[in-house]
């Protein structure tokens, strides 16, 4: 059961006013305590604890812990306590025997905070559990606004002439986040450029004779997350959309403050208003790099020791200026020296944009971007997974940031499976989507959620599955979801589970027909299946999971053989069928499994299946191609000469035609349709022999077929003539051959 503190936020002793490190919580997401409570505080507090927290008596935020308790010098090494100048607070100092913890922070509204007053910097308030819980998931799921307004780089007032608002982006308060879901930035020499010249454009227009045009440019709309609270000159925004645009125009601040040093106005703009959490804090390291120049020499320097994006750009900004400030000898324009203080109150005034701001959590926000941007973001449902994926596991679950790099560390291992196997193969040995669909079916089994959804696309499933989960909106088609748990562990399991069966390598010839049986039947989307029967025997050892898997794929194979020529279309019963199996795997284990599926293949009528088998089938290519794939297949199989098993993949799988063997055309004697197209009549062969022989008479035929390496057709080509009665006692011969091999007799 979780537990409830009450702790304080000065950092004193007497708790002084001057004291107060609320901000550096906020700011840091953590709290922590030294002095005599410490050791409680370690002993004691675990992840998924609540806090109240108190600004002297007075409880202004409540708090859930995200984490484990740490040490607090360890919490500074990482780079976890962000402090500002003149805060009561000395990171230097030595903080043995003090403790902290991550923590998801809400503020509350004046009408929500109350009075504790109980002195001390920490202790239990389990008494007030329940209301701090409420407060907490109230004030962190349940809110929802949207606003929209113009705004500029620097505005000297918030009115401008004609009356309307424009607020200002550099404010001196806000500081924006690119949260750590977001991609690396990645704007390259075209885009940057365009950008720089835009600007010049609207500055001085694009006529060889410059003058002052300053027509106001619109640069497009950005969306932000709500403004979070630090201290009342210190606030905090999410970038949703627009992170390449105002990183870009940070690199142009940063290379007008080194260009023009000189100048009062460019010297006075700060640069500490961006910082970026991507890529496990690489992105801000290199976003520090930039802004910590002390001059564009040493600029093109360290870019030339260790290439940085920012810098990269910075550079082109510097290169693009020049190109457009200087004349025909290669001069500055001295009418852009003359008009610096212009351009500058262009570039801080006149570019507009609009700024969505989305008071919402991040499913609610990133849904409100796709309805008004096609841009940014950028992601398909793979991003949406891992984004939403790491929502459910801060929001429900508690995690921290950490857990998006945690995520991205699966994706990762995709990636590098991908690039090793495709060094000796064309295709990708797995990948998100049949991750995600594995892991689809798993949750359907494991918690018994409608036996409908296994039909749901994998997409449209997750999206459902999120919307629930996070409380973004309810879904008909998935109520029950008590108990219901997202893992990254089970995630892994999924990822190992494919990549040992995609890589699997068949060894037999009764594993490789299984698998071509599937695939060709109508039933081919249930070859996935393998994953989930790999899933389910997780700690077994490998070649016993394999082993599992071709026993049910065999027993499977020949159930989807039958129905696929008992019927010309799908049928629900299958799909029925099927989805029992994956319960059965998933929450009962292999025995039940095969139960159900042996019991399905001893319950067809063989009657209608020998019928089937012996009756006109090239009508209908799922059916010609089935028994005359395992026809041949068992022709290849009995021959003295054994070939490969890449070799017999390659013959049933590839470049083949069916072939009747008797043409009604250019024969004396006509054969009935049953027999003319039925499996006494048919069987593979070559593409290229197939067209060649066209509709001949047999004698020319059987000359052809002697070069084909197919068995059955250099078996044919033995014969002297092809009569109906040949026919028939071959379609009577396959047809007993495959009853047997499908049920054994």
């Amino acid at each position: 059961m979780n537990n409830c503190w009450k702790i304080g936020s000065r950092w004193s002793v007497d708790g002084s006013w001057n004291s107060r490190i609320i901000t550096i919580f906020r700011r840091s997401n953590v709290v922590f305590v030294g002095g005599d409570a410490a050791k409680r505080f370690h002993d004691q507090v675990k992840k998924g604890d609540y806090f109240a927290i108190a600004d002297g008596f007075t409880i202004v935020a409540v708090a859930r812990a995200t984490g484990d308790v740490m040490h607090l010098s360890e919490m500074i090494e990482q780079g976890l306590i962000k402090v500002r100048d003149g805060e009561p607070f000395d990171l230097s100092k030595n903080f043995d025997g003090c403790y902290g913890i991550k923590v998801k922070i809400v503020d509350l509204p004046k009408q929500d905070q109350f009075q504790y007053r109980k002195r001390g910097t920490f202790f239990s308030a389990n008494k007030y559990i329940d209301r701090i819980k409420d407060l907490y998931d109230t004030k962190s799921n349940k809110i929802f606004d949207i606003t929209a307004n113009t705004y500029r780089l620097i505005s000297s007032g918030n009115i401008d002439s004609k009356g309307y608002e424009k607020y200002p982006i550099l404010d001196g308060r806000t500081k924006y986040i690119i949260p750590v879901y977001q991609r690396e930035y990645s704007w390259g020499p075209e885009q940057v450029s365009i950008f720089i010249r835009d600007i010049f454009r609207g500055f001085w227009g694009v006529e060889d004779k410059k003058e002052l045009i300053l027509d106001p440019m619109f640069i497009g709309t950005m969306q932000l997350s709500f403004k979070k609270y630090i201290s009342p000159t210190e606030y905090e925004q999410d970038i949703i959309d627009g992170q390449q645009r105002l990183s870009t125009f940070m690199c142009l601040i940063v290379y007008l403050k080194l260009k023009y040093a000189e100048n009062e106005k460019i010297r006075s703009i700060q640069t500490d208003w961006l910082e970026t959490r991507v890529n496990n804090g690489k992105e801000d390291k290199y976003l520090c790099e930039m802004r910590s120049l002390p001059s564009l020499e040493e600029a093109r320097n360290s870019y030339e020791r260790n290439p940085n994006k920012y810098i990269e750009n910075l550079l082109i900004i510097d290169e693009t200026f020049s190109q457009i400030i200087s004349d025909e000898n290669d001069s500055v324009n001295p009418f852009f020296e003359d008009n610096l203080e212009e351009f500058l109150d262009y570039l801080f005034s006149h570019v507009y944009m609009v700024v969505v701001e989305t008071v919402a959590g991040l499913s609610k926000t990133i849904q409100i971007f796709n309805t008004i941007n096609t841009a940014g973001l950028d992601l398909d449902w793979n991003d949406l997974f891992k984004v939403r994926l790491y929502e459910y596991l801060r929001d429900r679950c508690n995690a921290d940031e950490s857990s998006f790099n945690e995520i991205g560390d699966l994706y990762k291992r995709v990636k590098d499976i991908n690039e090793k196997w495709r060094k000796n193969h064309n295709f990708d040995v797995v990948t998100m989507h049949s991750v995600r669909s594995t892991y689809k079916n798993y949750l359907i089994a494991k918690y018994n959620l409608p036996n409908a959804l296994y039909q749901m696309g994998t997409d449209r499933f997750f999206e459902c599955l999120f919307d629930v989960l996070l409380n973004v909106q309810e879904h008909k088609e998935i109520k029950n979801t008590n108990g219901l748990v997202l893992s990254l562990e089970d995630i892994n399991d999924v990822i190992e589970s494919c990549v040992l069966w995609k890589s699997h390598i068949f060894v037999t010839s009764a594993e490789l027909i299984s698998k071509l049986l599937i695939n060709k039947s109508r039933y081919g989307r249930y070859s996935s299946f393998a994953y989930q029967i790999m899933l389910a025997t997780k700690g077994n050892e490998v070649s016993d999971r394999i082993s599992a898997v071709n026993r049910i794929l065999d027993k499977l194979s020949r159930v989807f053989f039958c129905y696929s020529i008992l019927y010309s279309k799908q049928i629900n019963e299958i799909h029925s069928f099927m989805n029992k199996a994956n319960d059965l795997i998933i929450n009962e284990g292999l025995n039940a499994t095969m139960a159900l599926i042996d019991g399905k293949l001893n319950s067809i009528n063989q009657s209608l299946i020998n019928n089937s088998l012996g009756g006109e089938i090239a009508h209908n290519r799922i059916w010609k191609d089935l028994i005359c794939c395992l026809s041949a297949f068992l022709e290849e199989t009995e021959v003295e000469v054994k070939i490969s098993l890449d070799e017999l993949e390659e013959k049933l799988s590839r470049n083949y035609d069916i072939e009747h063997i008797h043409a009604t055309a250019d024969e004396k004697v006509d054969f009935e349709k049953p027999l003319q197209n039925g499996i006494g009549n048919l069987m593979l062969l070559e593409y290229d022999i197939n067209r060649s022989i066209g509709s001949k008479p047999f004698e020319d035929k059987a000359k052809s077929y002697k070069n084909s390496k197919y068995a059955t057709a250099k078996k044919i080509s033995k014969f002297n003539k092809w009569d109906k009665q040949d026919a028939q006692n071959r379609r009577e011969e396959e047809v007993g051959k495959i009853m047997k091999y499908l049920f054994g007799s």
